[in-house]
């Protein structure tokens, strides 16, 4: 079904039903002086109950205003003083931040470097073959039966073929970074 919903009245068109409220109930010659003075007119339409609301709603908002910029004038020194802080660290940090960026490339470019991949490589290789020599020396001093000589035999193949592996890499790389470093 169709429901007539009426909207929301302005607050002119509240002014405009209120004075057309009173103009009804006015006698003529009251309807003439308004019509022939336009004081009169004027203070017909503040007196309206509308139009004096929303003159309150005026002078409220105009020292609300007031308010807030006497408070922003207040603490205006307060705010500059801070906006100089901020300005003066933000001075002091820039250079800072550039350091540390700097610092960090550096560092990522000594990490990926062919000097220190070598070294780490090379290291590796000799921490793999004392772990491997450890690895017999502990298993030669103990007493073990078959089943533990099967085991160690296969950890032993497997962790050896790895640090072969690893050497041969690290001689390949050390190659190869001769040749680049003849080269340059």
């Amino acid at each position: 079904m169709y429901q007539n919903r009426l909207k929301p009245l302005s607050i002119l068109d509240q002014a405009f039903y209120e004075a057309q409220l009173q103009i009804r109930q006015m006698p003529i010659n009251v309807l003439a002086k308004l019509n022939n003075n336009s004081t009169e007119l004027l203070h017909f339409i503040q007196t309206l109950p509308t139009i004096q609301a929303m003159e309150h709603k005026r002078r409220q908002l105009i020292e609300h205003n007031r308010y807030l910029a006497k408070n922003n004038l207040k603490r205006e020194p307060e705010l500059i003083h801070i906006r100089q802080q901020l300005s003066h660290s933000f001075a002091e940090l820039t250079p800072l931040r550039d350091q540390y960026l700097k610092l960090q490339i550096n560092q990522q470019n000594n990490i990926s470097s062919p000097d220190v991949i070598l070294a780490k490589l090379q290291s590796d290789v000799q921490t793999n073959e004392e772990s491997n020599d450890e690895m017999i020396e502990t298993f030669l001093n103990t007493n073990h039966n078959d089943h533990d000589l099967e085991l160690f035999i296969k950890k032993f193949l497997h962790d050896r073929q790895e640090t072969i592996k690893l050497r041969c890499i690290t001689e390949k790389f050390y190659h190869l970074y001769q040749i680049e470093k003849r080269i340059q």
